[in-house]
């Protein structure tokens, strides 16, 4: 997999959402889960003028299918109000990647209770590293397919993109409103896979 001259992954499906800014050095690498059922069915819900602009640059099935919505060199609104290491408002300077998974079974969207009616579905028991209301309580557990998915997606765009000094995830650059990617996803494996050391520290 590479990063090709129009700033798409080689290897993947591309279903384009219009738009964005030039981003000019992409720093971080930010993580999420879509908090929802298929892959497709949140890139179609970025598609509706409710959505108020919500998107990111990649989204990765429980398959491992990859989709690419926007290229590499464009805005995508995936952190919102942010910060990282002296930067604010991450959109600006970072690429988003949306892992499908339903998160954690509390209050709130649907996405959980989807994946609850597949069969083959695993969910772990934790807590998340913010606290918050959240204690312990089931996660949507990520697939093999899925992880190893992203480690291909990272490894291509660190290789192609020297200025990137980072990934996180959304509950590190916005700790006081999200916890995604989650307890469950295996973060200091995909950060290593790439090059970069341990967890994400500040």
């Amino acid at each position: 997999m590479q990063v090709l001259s129009d700033h798409f992954l080689s290897d993947v499906k591309r279903e384009i959402i219009p738009g964005g800014s030039e981003i000019g050095n992409r720093r971080f690498i930010v993580i999420h889960f879509t908090d929802g059922a298929l892959a497709k069915s949140s890139i179609s819900w970025w598609r509706n003028p409710k959505a108020k602009g919500a998107n990111a640059h990649i989204v990765i099935d429980r398959d491992g299918t990859i989709y690419q919505c926007r290229p590499f060199n464009r805005t995508c609104g995936h952190a919102g109000v942010s910060e990282w290491k002296g930067f604010k408002n991450l959109n600006s300077c970072s690429i988003g990647i949306e892992l499908a998974n339903g998160g954690c079974d509390e209050p709130g969207p649907d996405g959980f209770d989807w994946a609850k009616r597949q069969p083959g579905t695993k969910f772990i028991k934790a807590a998340h590293k913010n606290g918050g209301r959240v204690v312990v309580v089931e996660w949507e557990a990520y697939t093999e397919s899925q992880i190893r998915s992203c480690e291909l997606v990272l490894k291509a765009l660190v290789e192609t993109y020297p200025t990137i000094v980072d990934v996180v995830g959304h509950e590190d650059i916005a700790p006081s409103r999200k916890n995604d990617p989650g307890p469950v996803f295996p973060m200091q494996r995909v950060r290593e896979f790439c090059g970069f050391k341990g967890l994400p520290s500040r």
